[in-house]
C-alpha cells in the first residue's frame, strides 16, 4: 500500500510544472461555457493522467521505477488509483467554478451538481480507454498523447453545450432513485466490470514490454 502512495506521489511531483496549464485550460472552459455554468470543464481533469504519463515515457521514468522493490502489477494499479485525486481536483475545480460564478452574477443550473457527478463518472470511463492504448503503444504514444489532448479540449467544450439540452441529461436529471435501484445497481457493476478488464489489459501489455 506504501508503494502505491509513493508511486502515486511521484506522478505529482512530475505534474508540478504542468499544473498553471491545466487550471488555465480550465479557466479557458470555464470562460466559453459560461450558459452552462461550467459543469463539465472538470472532464480537463483527465489531462493531468495524459500529461503524467507522457512525462514517464520521455524521461524512461517507468524504467526506473521497475528496477525498485516493486511489483509491476502496483505500477499499473497506481495509474488507476491516481484517478481518485485527479477526480477530487475536478471536484474542487467544480465547486471554484461554482464560486466564481455566483460572484460574478452568472446564473445557475439547478443540476450542476447532476453534470458535475456525470462528468466525474465519465473521468475513469476514458482513462480506462486511454490507459490500455497508453501501454499498448509504450514509448511511442508521444503523438498519440497530442491526438488525445486534442479529443478531450474539444470534448469537453462540445459536451457542455450538447448534453445539457439532451434528452438523455434531462432524464437523469428528473430520475427517482428509489424507483430504478436494480438498474443503478446493473450499471454500477458493468462500470466497475471496464475498470477491472482495462486495468487488467494494461497490466497483461505491460507485463509483456521489455523494459
Amino acid at each position: 500500500m506504501f508503494n502505491l502512495f509513493l508511486l502515486i506521489r511521484k506522478d505529482f511531483i512530475l505534474l508540478r510544472n504542468f499544473i498553471p496549464i491545466f487550471l488555465l485550460s480550465i479557466l479557458f472552459i470555464a470562460y466559453v461555457q459560461l450558459d452552462n455554468s461550467s459543469m463539465f470543464a472538470t472532464f480537463q481533469s483527465l489531462l493531468l493522467l495524459v500529461y503524467s504519463c507522457s512525462m514517464d515515457a520521455q524521461n524512461n521514468n517507468t524504467k526506473f521505477v521497475i528496477g525498485l522493490p516493486v511489483r509491476r502489477q502496483e505500477i499499473i494499479l497506481a495509474k488507476y488509483l491516481s484517478l481518485v485525486p485527479y477526480c477530487f481536483i475536478g471536484l474542487v475545480c467544480s465547486l471554484a467554478l461554482l464560486l466564481i460564478s455566483f460572484s460574478f452574477g452568472y446564473s445557475i443550473s439547478p443540476f450542476y451538481w447532476i453534470g458535475v457527478s456525470l462528468t466525474l463518472l465519465m473521468i475513469p470511463l476514458t482513462a480506462s480507454i486511454y490507459l490500455p492504448i497508453h501501454y499498448w503503444l509504450g514509448s511511442k504514444n508521444y503523438y498519440f498523447n497530442i491526438l488525445f489532448n486534442v479529443v478531450i479540449t474539444i470534448t469537453t467544450l462540445n459536451t457542455g453545450s450538447s448534453l445539457s439540452n439532451s434528452s438523455f441529461f434531462l432524464t437523469i436529471t428528473h430520475l427517482k432513485q428509489q424507483d430504478h435501484l436494480v438498474p443503478i445497481g446493473l450499471t454500477g457493476i458493468v462500470y466497475l466490470f471496464i475498470l477491472y478488464c482495462s486495468y487488467r489489459i494494461s497490466l497483461r501489455l505491460f507485463s509483456k514490454e521489455e523494459l
